[in-house]
């Protein structure tokens, strides 16, 4: 599941309906500072979900990536957030090609999330949620990807893929994507 990122909550927001929907075992990546070194309540949370870390901003999540790939390969979900970091809730962030080696190297498709709200519910800086906020959920067809199989290492093909990814989560939220955004 490939998901916008506004909050600390997206995970558990989307979550909830994608464990009762798949009756599947559900992971997220999740910044290894924030919910492995963090706040106990989160490190909680990691170690319950089997949460992946990664080191955001080191440029290379291929190891966390590789443990996705276990997941998916096992049968398991994975939520993940292209943007890479909790973005605006009026706009998308340039995606990174983490989504698309994902979809590339299991050949599973790639459910594109929009998730609307959480930024009020729980917005960036603030460690407890407001209470009575809608939040929507949308959720795109599945996607797949088998005109690029094979092209896992072309960062042109990482490119279109997670573009086209983005391009859906940014119709399902009524935005435009534009992939040169960066925040």
């Amino acid at each position: 599941m490939a998901v916008n990122h506004n909050s600390h909550i997206d995970e558990f927001v989307v979550m909830v309906p994608m464990l009762t929907i798949s009756k599947r075992a559900t992971h997220f990546f999740a910044d290894k500072k924030h919910f492995f070194e963090g706040k106990f309540y989160f490190k909680l949370l990691a170690k319950r979900f089997q949460a992946i870390p990664i080191d955001r901003g080191t440029g290379n999540a291929d190891k966390a990536l590789k443990i996705g790939e276990r997941y998916l390969n096992k049968g398991d979900n994975i939520i993940i957030y292209p943007e890479g970091t909790r973005g605006h809730s009026n706009r998308l962030i340039r995606g990174k090609v983490g989504v698309a080696k994902l979809a590339l190297w299991t050949g599973r498709p790639v459910i594109p999330i929009a998730i609307w709200g959480t930024h009020i519910l729980m917005p960036k800086g603030v460690h407890k949620p407001t209470i009575k906020k809608i939040v929507r959920i949308n959720i795109g067809e599945p996607m797949t990807f088998e005109e690029y199989k094979g092209r896992a290492d072309d960062p042109r093909a990482l490119r279109e893929v997670t573009d086209q990814i983005m391009v859906r989560i940014g119709e399902l939220l009524g935005q435009e994507y534009d992939p040169e955004y960066r925040g």
